[in-house]
């Protein structure tokens, strides 16, 4: 199964990048392979761009402050696992905890670092990282992998409370949501929410020769199957599509 995704808010659309983010980094950084290690450092920016947003961070603590109001609410449910429960509590209790006590911008190390300003500033330019452009570059690309790696690591360490945080959030976000069968004739899906406000729709589909374009607001959720063309542009579905559909809201 293919799951598509689709973000109802600013604060979702940021967790989201930020767990693709972190999934790609940490690939890369367990390589030993230095242009892997190129694609790692590519990767930081990234990262440190997300995290050192405030208003990110506010929105965030917001969510976690919502969301244990609303599993405190299950305390006294005979239906609920209290162990399982306490110990989500205790869980964002400790990720909200370490990104409140993140002084300053926890990508200050790589923003305040010439050596990898100056990588940044080529990234852009058609082989700007080449060896006759960066050699101080070269040359640490040339050392042993396991210093290259505990650079790498040193960078990334103060941008880790966000990969907690964001890994709780998306994990109490996705399990909130109950799968159901729908199919979308002729390519097309629509639904109203009914008065109800998502955060997170899911499409899981099992022909991977398709793919979702999402769209919603508070009135209106539409979905719509295209078949992918690499070479031209892609085909509108006219045949019924049978898909998961997940709509997430703790």
């Amino acid at each position: 199964m293919i799951v598509y995704e689709y973000p109802f808010n600013e604060l979702v659309r940021s967790m989201l990048r930020l767990e693709y983010l972190f999934a790609r980094f940490n690939h890369f950084l367990r390589s030993d392979d230095p242009e892997l290690h190129h694609n790692a450092i590519a990767m930081l920016f990234d990262l440190g761009d997300i995290g050192s947003r405030g208003d990110v961070k506010s929105l965030l603590l917001k969510e976690f402050e919502r969301q244990k109001y609303a599993l405190n609410g299950l305390k006294s449910s005979q239906k609920v696992d209290q162990e399982a429960l306490s110990q989500t509590l205790a869980e964002i209790d400790k990720a909200a905890l370490n990104i409140n006590q993140s002084m300053g911008k926890p990508n200050a190390a790589i923003s305040e670092s010439e050596w990898l300003n100056a990588i940044r500033t080529r990234l852009n330019i058609p082989g700007g990282t080449s060896p006759i452009d960066l050699p101080s570059y070269h040359a640490w690309k040339n050392t042993p992998s396991t210093q290259r790696r505990e650079l790498l690591e040193k960078y990334v360490a103060p941008l880790l409370p966000w990969h907690e945080a964001c890994q709780i959030f998306l994990r109490l976000l996705r399990q909130s949501g109950e799968a159901k069968d729908v199919v979308a004739h002729q390519g097309s899906y629509q639904q109203a929410p009914s008065g109800k406000i998502y955060q997170l729709m899911r499409i899981a589909i099992e022909d991977d020769s398709l793919f979702s374009e999402i769209s919603a607001n508070k009135y209106l959720l539409s979905v719509r199957f295209l078949k992918a063309d690499l070479d031209k542009k892609p085909q509108i579905i006219n045949q019924d599509v049978a898909f998961r559909l997940t709509l997430c809201q703790l």
